[in-house]
């Protein structure tokens, strides 16, 4: 069984740009899929946003972790998603920024 930590939230469609290559999102990104193959249990990153957006644009960054105390130590360490995401909040406006814990289903 997998355990993800799932981190959401939504940006102005003005700020689409920040999603583009060398932009902020982009960069975190980046950076997590850099360094969290590091992090005990670790399995995978991922992040999206949705296509389908019309007042503004849903992005989900996920981790996927071996078992919950993995997820639990990750989710304290520094490289949290919402806790790397917030260091951006100033140059980028989150907005409905949340956090959910899955496990995978049978």
């Amino acid at each position: 069984m997998a355990y993800i930590y799932q981190v959401s939230f939504d940006i102005k469609p003005e700020q689409m740009n920040q999603i583009e290559i060398g932009a902020s999102l982009e960069r975190t990104a980046g950076y997590l899929r850099t360094l969290l193959p590091e992090a005990p249990g670790f399995i995978t990153v991922r992040a999206m946003y949705a296509l389908d957006y019309q007042e503004s644009i849903h992005i989900v960054v996920e981790t996927a972790w071996q078992t919950w105390d993995d997820l639990e130590g990750h989710r304290h360490s520094a490289l949290a998603e919402d806790k790397v995401l917030m260091e951006f909040q100033p140059h980028i406006s989150l907005q409905h920024l949340t956090v959910h814990l899955y496990e995978d289903m049978a």
